[in-house]
Parts: C-alpha cells; sequence; structure tokens
C-alpha cells in the first residue's frame, strides 16, 4: 500500500497543511492558506469554514470584523494570487524568485479582518485589546491569555440578560395580539352583545380600548414627510425616486418603515398646493392691510419645458405697488399660442384667482401686438368687474 510523505504533502512556499487554528495568536494569510488546503479543495463550503474558525479566534480575542461578505472576498482575493504563482512554480527566472519572495512576505503578515478603526465597535475596544491587534499587526510578540473566568462569567450573565429580555418581550407581544383576537370575537359577535347587561359592556368597552391602543402600539411606525422637509427636497431639485433612497437610510437608522415613491410624491404635490395657497393668502392681506393699489406687469418668455415638449410659450405675470416693498410672482402660465387673447385669458385667470380685480390701477408691458391687444382685453375686463 502506497504511503504519502511529508515532501509529497508539502504545500507550495507553504509549510504542511494545518489540523487547526492556534487558540493564542492571530492567524496570518499563511495560517489561513494551510488550514484551507487541510480541507482538501478551494470550495465555496471549505472557504466558509475556514472563515468561520477565523472569526471564532478573533472572538476570543475580542476583536471586531468586518462583515462576512468582506472576509470571504479578501480570502478569495488571497488564493488568487498564491493560485496565479503556484502555477507559474517551475519557472526560476528572477523575476519569479522576486514574486516568490514578495508572495511568502505578504502572507507571513496577519490575516487582517479587523473592523475599521474609526467604527463604534473599534472605538469603544478595550486598550489592551488594542494593543493585542497592533502587536499581530506587526512583530507578533503577545500571546492571548488563559481564559479569564470572571469575564466568561460576565458575558454568561450578560446574555442570560438578554435571553430573559427577549422572551419578556415576546410573551408580551403574544398577550397583546391574544388580547386583540379576543377584541374580534367580541365585537363581531351580536348575540353576545345583546345579553350583555351594562357592567359587561363597560368591562367589554375597557378591553378594545386597552386592545385598540396595543394593536396602534404595535403598528409600525412610518416615517412623516413634514412640510419642511418637502420644501428641502424641492430647493435641491429631488426628485421622488431620489428622495425615496434619501428617505429609505434615514428610516432605516430610526428603526421605522419608509414611505414609497408614489407616497412621497402624493405627499410632495398635497403640500406644494397647501404652501402656495398659504402664499397667496399671505400676499393678498398685506394688500388688504395697505389698501394697495397694484401695478400689473406681463409679459411673454420661451422657456424650457420637459424633454418631451421642448421649448413652452409662458407668459409672466408681476405685479408691484408703491406701499409695499418689492414686486410678486403671481404666475408663469403655459399659453396655448402667443396672441393677444391667450395673454389676456391668462391675466385675467391669474387676477381673478388671487382677487386682485378691484385693486389694478396700471398696466405695465412692451408695446408688441400682441401685448397692446391683451392689455385692451384685461383692460375692458377691470372695467367691467
Amino acid at each position: 500500500m502506497a504511503r504519502s510523505t511529508r515532501k509529497q504533502t508539502e504545500l507550495f512556499l507553504l509549510a504542511q497543511p494545518l489540523e487547526a487554528l492556534s487558540q493564542i495568536v492571530l492567524p496570518t494569510g499563511e495560517d489561513v492558506l494551510r488550514r484551507l488546503f487541510c480541507h482538501g479543495s478551494n470550495s465555496k463550503d471549505n472557504r466558509k469554514a475556514v472563515i468561520d474558525e477565523v472569526v471564532r479566534v478573533c472572538e476570543r480575542a475580542h476583536i471586531p470584523v468586518v462583515p462576512l461578505r468582506s472576509i470571504m472576498k479578501k480570502l478569495e482575493t488571497l488564493v488568487g494570487k498564491y493560485e496565479v504563482r503556484k502555477k507559474a512554480k517551475k519557472r526560476q527566472s528572477e523575476g519569479d524568485k522576486v514574486s516568490d519572495a514578495l508572495l511568502q512576505g505578504h502572507l507571513a503578515s496577519l490575516f487582517d479582518i479587523a473592523a475599521p478603526a474609526t467604527s463604534s465597535s473599534m472605538i469603544h475596544l478595550k486598550q489592551k485589546d488594542k494593543d493585542f491587534l497592533d502587536d499581530q499587526r506587526g512583530q507578533r510578540k503577545m500571546v492571548m491569555s488563559t481564559v479569564d473566568k470572571e469575564s466568561m462569567a460576565k458575558e454568561s450573565r450578560k446574555h442570560e440578560r438578554l435571553a430573559v429580555e427577549r422572551r419578556r418581550k415576546e410573551k408580551k407581544l403574544a398577550e397583546t395580539l391574544e388580547r386583540g383576537e379576543m377584541i374580534e370575537l367580541v365585537t363581531g359577535s351580536s348575540a353576545t352583545a345583546e345579553c350583555a347587561d351594562s357592567s359587561t359592556s363597560s368591562s367589554d368597552t375597557n378591553s378594545s380600548a386597552r386592545g385598540s391602543a396595543a394593536a396602534s402600539a404595535s403598528r409600525p411606525k412610518r416615517l412623516k414627510i413634514t412640510k419642511e422637509v418637502a420644501a428641502a427636497a424641492d430647493r435641491v431639485k429631488l426628485t421622488s425616486r431620489g428622495a425615496h433612497h434619501v428617505f429609505s437610510a434615514i428610516a432605516a437608522d430610526q428603526g421605522v418603515l419608509s414611505p414609497s415613491t408614489s407616497s412621497i410624491r402624493r405627499h410632495r404635490k398635497v403640500l406644494r398646493k397647501e404652501t402656495a395657497e398659504a402664499a397667496v393668502k399671505d400676499y393678498r392681506n398685506q394688500v388688504q392691510e395697505h389698501d394697495a393699489v397694484i401695478i400689473l406687469h406681463w409679459d411673454g418668455k420661451l422657456l424650457p419645458g420637459s424633454e418631451s415638449q421642448g421649448h413652452v410659450d409662458r407668459l409672466v405675470i408681476v405685479v408691484t405697488s408703491p406701499s409695499l416693498e418689492g414686486g410678486k410672482l403671481l404666475a408663469i402660465p403655459a399659453l396655448p399660442s402667443g396672441t393677444g387673447e391667450a395673454m389676456a385669458s391668462k391675466v385675467e385667470e391669474t387676477i381673478r384667482h388671487w382677487k386682485f380685480e378691484d385693486r389694478v390701477g396700471d398696466l405695465c408691458f412692451d408695446t408688441t401686438a400682441s401685448n397692446t391687444v391683451s392689455m385692451l382685453a384685461v383692460a375692458h375686463s377691470s372695467n367691467r368687474s
């Protein structure tokens, strides 16, 4: 029967396959590869098994680690570099020797999967654990001490407290759901309600109130879109789809549900309408308080529209008053055509919307034919009013 020798089982640039990782130091890249090839193949399951062992060693040293997908990617990169040099092991040029030496130096360093220094887990890490991690990244002279029974007891008590708290919450949730089901049965049974006396009815009412409160408490909360938030999104020209991505991140951080894109669009539409109505009411009150006579300005402009529309004829309508500071933009309606009749119709419609029919004292416009026709129409409408 043939028997393999140590020379035959020795790995390229590595020693023999490793039966288990050391429990007193953090593993190097070489240790991880030797442990991986001890399983026989570089399969996904074997890589996951090795990663679990490495994570357990780091947990024993109280070192927080990066997510598992990042560790898997790091291991795949390391295996890829090793396989490239392994395929070229028969070549002995100076460049190949330098590449092999560089790879060996890289494998001798720590297989570093510790969390970033800026993460909260690393910031709150004990100083002795930080010193141990720094040593493992450098000279690797320190080793883990024997198991601290006191620390183990503290960890055990902590896990017990968390388990008790979790069971308490589960029990409370089950009781809440049970009360909700009982309330539905009571409200759905008319026969029981008919034969119940006044005291029972009062008790049912109290139970229903408690059940409604419990149901509302258990219902997940949703991120609320306020008027200020909607205005900020409009100010930076954020689309509803873009706002959905921002709100989703905020909702996930606060532990609430994020509104959908269509809900955001509806909320913004309603809030824009409310804001516009408030602006109209506020300026109308200012005009009435100062008993101001307003000057009506308008002019047609060719402004960019949507991608499908291209450029659109719009009418800019502004009012000023000697009694008030500055002017007020009333509207920029789109014109079906550039005729004077179309302009007059939009100006009259805007004035009626703002209820300034009896406040217009002067008209201001350039002397194009369309503006002159619209001036006559507006003047006639004002006199008629």
